[in-house]
């Protein structure tokens, strides 16, 4: 049986819950209302697990909050020994136009600080979902625009976009990650 790690990097509590930053936990959240598991709490992280007769799926949300992501990671890695080609990483991306996800099999965090996090502990050698969240007018907004709630707008479309992650992301487990890219990579299908 393959296992496969699925991580969403957000903030924990209910105040960030619609955030963008919190677009990682939202694609979990998503992947467990799918396969209908429940979220089990640890001190560190709060985990789900799906299993069928031919994989196993730990889909993972760090709570050390967005900047301390690669502690609850890197126990976690310590614990079950996944080969880094099925560990993946979801994250809010704000160089990609909101609607829009992107797979890459590999590499560097991007400025965002939880994915560099991730890489201080780990490295930079695995697979990642970048759901596209867009970048404010100015630069100096940056740390408002990541930690606002989507707009009534983009809420309304969340759905549409967790549900393509979500595809994204078992396309990968079953297909791999360039069968994944060339499918799921660019504009969330809205129709």
């Amino acid at each position: 049986m393959k296992e496969f790690l699925i991580v969403g990097l957000g903030n924990p509590g209910k105040q960030y819950q619609l955030t963008r930053h919190n677009a990682g936990f939202l694609v979990l959240e998503q992947l467990a209302r799918s396969y209908r598991v429940r979220w089990q709490k640890s001190k560190l992280y709060s985990k789900a697990v799906v299993a069928d007769d031919e994989r196993r799926l730990y889909l993972v949300k760090p709570l050390t909050y967005m900047n301390r992501s690669g502690e609850a990671v890197k126990i976690f890695l310590d614990q079950y020994h996944f080969p880094r080609e099925r560990v993946i990483i979801i994250s809010d991306d704000t160089a990609l136009p909101f609607g829009k996800i992107r797979l890459k099999p590999r590499g560097s965090s991007g400025g965002h600080n939880g994915l560099s996090s991730v890489i201080a502990v780990v490295g930079a050698d695995f697979p990642r979902l970048r759901v596209g969240i867009g970048r404010p007018a100015d630069q100096e907004g940056m740390v408002d625009h990541v930690l606002g709630c989507f707009t009534v707008e983009e809420q309304a479309l969340l759905p549409v976009i967790t549900r393509w992650a979500a595809q994204a992301i078992i396309c990968w487990c079953e297909e791999g990650i360039e069968k994944s890219m060339s499918k799921y990579n660019g504009p969330v299908p809205t129709e």
